[in-house]
């Protein structure tokens, strides 16, 4: 088959493989009036198998990486919830303070202390 040495290196591979697995249904073919034409068909039907099947595959990944995508967005308003939680606790705690720094205040005074030296 001269025809094939002239075809482009890139696709080359392709093809070879195309006509291998069109070979295994010589038998199917060679019942056929149009023998060529029974042999693009098979070829034609193994390409559509392939897709098909590489379609499947692409839903699945898609379906995972959406359901990834929604766990990691559960997993991070968790968090911001968390933090949230964590800084009105050091609100009260800085609140808290301050009234302590107060009360201290309020139990003597500036002239009492100095009157003590």
């Amino acid at each position: 088959m001269v025809w094939r040495k002239n075809v482009d290196p890139i696709i080359k591979g392709y093809l070879d493989l195309q006509i291998k697995e069109t070979t295994k249904f010589k038998e199917a073919y060679s019942k056929a009036k149009n023998k060529p034409n029974a042999q693009l068909w098979i070829a034609i039907a193994n390409m559509t198998k392939h897709i098909f099947n590489l379609e499947l595959k692409i839903k699945y990944l898609e379906g995972t990486i959406k359901d990834l995508n929604e766990r990691f967005l559960l997993s991070t308003e968790k968090k911001q919830e968390d933090i949230l939680k964590e800084l009105k606790k050091e609100v009260k705690k800085t609140k808290n303070i301050k009234k302590t720094v107060k009360k201290e205040k309020r139990k003597g005074s500036l002239k009492k202390t100095l009157r003590r030296f």
